[in-house]
């Protein structure tokens, strides 16, 4: 179990704002830290839940995994934080974050539902903790940061969930999420009125959510070297826009024949067809929403070689030819 390196910095700035050194507990794990951290490195989960519980129990505070949050910037999380910071609305980032979560701790997980007019985000991460309330506090607390740097002063939370029992002092919990906080709970979860969930952000860039998508998938890719349908569509993505795909073509960037690909496909009941029809309605519904590109251009993105045989497609998928989704975002602009 690993985490990316990168996101370490944000336990290495938690410890310094206590005014402690923070270099004698990740040496005591054997981890030296220095700038800038590379994105490709990965550490060992053990090590990084050992040296935030003892940091935990140092600074004497329940609160440690709160104040985590105010040292927090987009560079923790690489590529996934600033696709976040360019998602379209609030429920477009978390369900990045849904899909992603993994390139930041490969057993964390992140769900997103709908209930009774709330946008209900769980967070947990399977997996023991030497002090789960520091870790989890921490997760809650730096993804409702994420949250206000894009949504800005108006984003309000309804209520957080909290697995563990309720701490001596509630008021850093009141202070920092601003809302009904429950503890004791079966998830810990975030609740967040649809209405802000989904409000059109005014820092959306498809263009760049989408190459930092591509980095996120790539690495991935490159963490699940048995997983053939990460490394497939990692493979598409690339090779979409030189507008020549095939199974060939992905089989030979993966260094294998057709056969074994399709073979190592089925035995995840997947194919290659229905592989690169997720990849391109997914690029495209990202690609519709960039006005900067023609539509012309998206085919080509896409690997289509006549603008007339993606619209085809994208009616196909989601039931409305792209002019018309163009017109109609236009104008409820």
């Amino acid at each position: 179990m690993t985490v990316f390196a990168p996101s370490m910095i944000n336990l290495w700035k938690t410890i310094e704002s206590y005014g402690l050194d923070p270099r004698p507990l990740f040496a005591a794990e054997g981890l030296k830290i220095s700038l800038p951290i590379d994105p490709s490195i990965r550490l060992p989960y053990g090590k990084i839940d050992r040296i935030r519980a003892k940091a935990a129990a140092l600074c004497n505070d329940e609160a440690f995994g709160i104040r985590s949050a105010t040292v927090y910037t987009a560079s923790q999380t690489g590529a996934l934080g600033y696709a976040w910071q360019a998602s379209q609305t609030l429920r477009k980032a978390f369900e990045r974050l849904e899909r992603f979560v993994r390139i930041v701790n490969d057993k964390a997980v992140v769900l997103v539902d709908d209930i009774d007019g709330y946008m209900v985000v769980t967070l947990k991460v399977n997996a023991p903790s030497e002090c789960a309330m520091a870790r989890d506090d921490g997760a809650l607390a730096v993804v409702t940061m994420m949250s206000r740097m894009i949504c800005g002063d108006h984003f309000r939370l309804q209520g957080v969930n909290f697995r563990h029992p309720a701490p001596r002092d509630l008021k850093p919990y009141f202070e920092y999420f601003g809302c009904q906080v429950n503890f004791d709970q079966a998830e810990n979860q975030l609740l967040i009125p649809s209405a802000i969930a989904d409000e059109l952000l005014i820092g959306a860039n498809p263009e760049l959510a989408l190459l930092n998508d591509q980095v996120v998938t790539r690495r991935l890719a490159l963490m699940d070297r048995n997983d053939i349908v990460a490394r497939v569509k990692a493979a598409l993505m690339e090779q979409l826009p030189n507008g020549d795909v095939s199974d060939g073509s992905v089989a030979n960037a993966l260094h294998m024949s057709v056969r074994t690909m399709h073979r190592k496909l089925a035995e995840v009941d997947r194919n290659f067809r229905g592989l690169l029809v997720e990849v391109r309605r997914s690029l495209a519904e990202l690609y519709i929403l960039d006005n900067s590109l023609t539509l012309t251009e998206i085919s080509l993105l896409l690997g289509f070689s006549e603008p007339s045989s993606f619209s085809r497609a994208f009616k196909n998928w989601t039931g409305s030819a792209p002019s018309e989704v163009r017109q109609a975002r236009a104008v409820d602009d």
